[in-house]
């Protein structure tokens, strides 16, 4: 039996001191992004092209009027510059939104995100840090390069997953294991791999000195998120991801963007 009052799995309620917290954190985001330049956007919780972004079987789906597949809004990244692109038509650059995104089979996940088209990841990534500042928070951050994990399957034969899985029993290759030892821009010798590596591990120097941040190297993670297609990072707490972002190209405009999870970051200022 199915209570009136009952929530479904995976969604999300808020009230008494943590609605303040949310609301709270929201508000202090929105001054950072206003401050910074940012136009406010929100999107429809509806689209027809998540399958972009996402694999198939994270997405909510069912169909419209004219039984055309669409889905529940999984991720906002592609959307929001399609819609700024072609219906808003408008010449800003840099949008935010504070809006939730959702996955199969009930999960609801709260954001707080942003995406700059044109702009640079290093620029995208301080304004990340700015929010985080704000709230008195400093977090590991993690940056890798999706190109180097692409790039090392191309050269070794290995399969995506067996670096997503890290059968390390597999890596034959001396500098695809000195690869693995890599935790840090000062550990990086270039003359050790591959010219092909040796390019995206320079990308990964050139935005640390850009960055006034503790930075972790994982070069050889994978994301989940399919549109990624250079450098992007995460910032983690306790197993949790508190913020990712990253580089992407939509309508062949390369951009940068990222998203804090409101819920992960609730829960630690909660505690």
């Amino acid at each position: 039996m199915i209570f009136a009052h009952d929530i479904p799995e995976g969604a999300k309620l808020y009230f008494g001191k943590k609605a303040k917290i949310k609301r709270e954190i929201e508000k202090l985001a929105s001054e950072v992004f206003e401050n910074e330049e940012y136009e406010e956007i929100v999107s429809p919780y509806f689209s027809y092209h998540q399958l972009e972004a996402l694999d198939e079987k994270e997405l909510i789906r069912f169909t419209d009027s004219e039984n055309r597949t669409l889905a529940l809004r999984g991720d906002s990244s592609i959307d929001i510059i399609r819609i700024v692109l072609k219906r808003l038509k408008s010449e800003a650059k840099k949008w935010f939104y504070i809006q939730p995104v959702f996955r199969a089979p009930s999960t609801e996940i709260n954001q707080i995100g942003a995406e700059w088209l044109e702009g640079a990841l290093a620029d995208v990534l301080n304004t990340n840090i700015n929010i985080l500042k704000r709230l008195n928070k400093n977090y590991p951050l993690i940056l890798s390069h999706i190109q180097i994990p692409k790039t090392v399957c191309s050269l070794t034969g290995l399969d995506i997953e067996d670096i997503k899985k890290m059968r390390i029993y597999k890596f034959k290759e001396p500098w695809l294991k000195e690869l693995l030892k890599i935790n840090s821009p000062r550990e990086i010798d270039l003359k050790r791999f591959p010219n092909e590596i040796a390019t995206y591990l320079k990308e990964l120097q050139g935005i640390s000195k850009k960055i006034k941040y503790d930075i972790i190297l994982a070069p050889l993670y994978v994301a989940n998120l399919r549109y990624y297609n250079g450098i992007f990072y995460r910032f983690i707490h306790n197993n949790n991801v508190i913020a990712k972002g990253g580089e992407y190209i939509v309508e062949g405009i390369k951009s940068s963007g990222f998203s804090i999870y409101t819920d992960n970051l609730l829960k630690d200022l909660d505690d």
